[in-house]
């Protein structure tokens, strides 16, 4: 660290803590309060978690917050009661005692709660911005309510001091809502590149070609990659597991009985959430490829972490997604629109072209040398250290 710049105390506001969960935002604020604790800074991380110490990380101090509850409802969602809860709860934090108060856009409500009492007791406060859905809320909510949803955005995206991006997608939407003319800096999500290194994955050719790996949601369009895999395997005779798919969420058992209905099922490795983040990056790297045929991704952890293991990625194109800005078309792997036959004719291509496949696997190691993680912390801390001297 800068020897003329003074250590820092940055709080991490999200309600979940990695490892006790395994999304995306958590693995970025983990990742970022390591490298920065590592740089000399006292980081603390705060959210709706049983952990009193960070199991990863020293010197590092967890908070939990009260009225903790269920995350989800039935349909997967957050409710508004809950981030209400959440948004109440920030303010029993002790905020007064830190110089930098990091939050996520998500769930909205709290930005509110917690732009007014930084104001009040003098605090800076940046907002990371991980997807701006605006009309898109039209179809996520197919009922007249999604215009609330779509109101409590549009004026949560006028809020903050200082704003950041995961990418240049998301800063795009957002500059078109916001009101303010102020710079949105971009921070990628990233990748630990000497730590996936050091784990010196042995490849298992008995495992699946295909692999995808999230959550399972009806924006994800696993089905349309079932679907896809069935033509596969009706016109090339497969034999064997073709496709692994690996996490849980509410359309998991739609999911399960298409791969029955479509005659798949044995073909499919329906494998759940695993335990750690290393087990899924196992298994990701024993693969051919890695399929991504998400409708909207404001980032796209999956296909990053897949081309920084030699996984090429075939993903859909989607104007709500933000792939095709890490993973280049033709370069680390391959776009097709949202449909089936193209789809399922990209897995053909590829599957049997080995020296494609080393070419894309080769571009992508490289490709993610751009988003690892102690650049990009460095970045923030930068970020950090010019917004506190405004």
């Amino acid at each position: 660290m800068n020897n003329n710049r003074k250590e820092l105390k940055i709080i991490f506001i999200y309600d979940c803590v990695y490892p006790e969960s395994l999304g995306g935002i958590e693995q970025r604020n983990y990742q970022l309060g390591k490298f920065l604790g590592e740089k000399g800074h006292k980081i603390t991380f705060t959210g709706w978690t049983t952990q009193k110490n960070h199991p990863r990380l020293n010197d590092v101090e967890i908070i939990p917050l009260p009225w903790a509850e269920k995350l989800y409802n039935n349909e997967g969602q957050r409710t508004g009661l809950t981030s209400l809860k959440f948004s109440l709860a920030i303010l029993t934090l002790p905020l007064h005692k830190f110089d930098v108060i990091l939050t996520d856009n998500i769930p909205y409500i709290h930005l509110f709660f917690l732009t007014i009492w930084a104001k009040i007791i003098r605090k800076k406060v940046i907002i990371t911005w991980h997807e701006y859905w605006g009309k898109y809320w039209s179809i996520y909510i197919k009922n007249w309510s999604w215009f609330i949803f779509y109101f409590i955005e549009f004026l949560s995206a006028q809020l903050g001091q200082k704003v950041i991006s995961v990418s240049e997608f998301t800063a795009q939407k957002l500059k078109k809502s916001r009101l303010k003319s102020d710079t949105i800096e971009i921070v990628y999500n990233g990748i630990n590149l000497n730590y996936i290194s050091s784990l010196n994955f042995a490849k298992n050719s008995n495992k699946p070609p295909l692999i995808y790996a999230g959550r399972l949601m009806k924006e994800k369009r696993v089905d349309l990659l079932l679907k896809a895999v069935a033509l596969f395997v009706e016109d090339n005779n497969y034999s064997g597991v073709i496709l692994q798919i690996i996490g849980d969420g509410i359309v998991r058992q739609e999911l399960e009985n298409l791969a029955h209905k479509l005659g798949i099922l044995d073909k499919v490795k329906f494998t759940g959430k695993l335990d750690t983040i290393e087990q899924v990056w196992q298994e990701i790297s024993q693969a051919k490829i890695a399929i991504q045929p998400s409708l909207r991704e404001g980032f796209g952890i999956f296909p990053l972490e897949a081309i920084a293991l030699g996984t090429p990625v075939i993903y859909c194109r989607s104007k709500e997604s933000a792939v095709s800005e890490i993973v280049r078309d033709g370069i680390e792997g391959i776009a097709v629109d949202g449909e089936i036959n193209e789809l399922r004719n990209a897995i053909e291509n590829l599957l049997y072209n080995e020296s494609e496949l080393k070419r894309l696997s080769d571009n992508g190691k490289l490709r993610a040398k751009s988003f690892d993680w102690e650049k990009i912390a460095h970045k923030l801390e930068q970020i950090c250290f010019d917004f506190l001297e405004k």
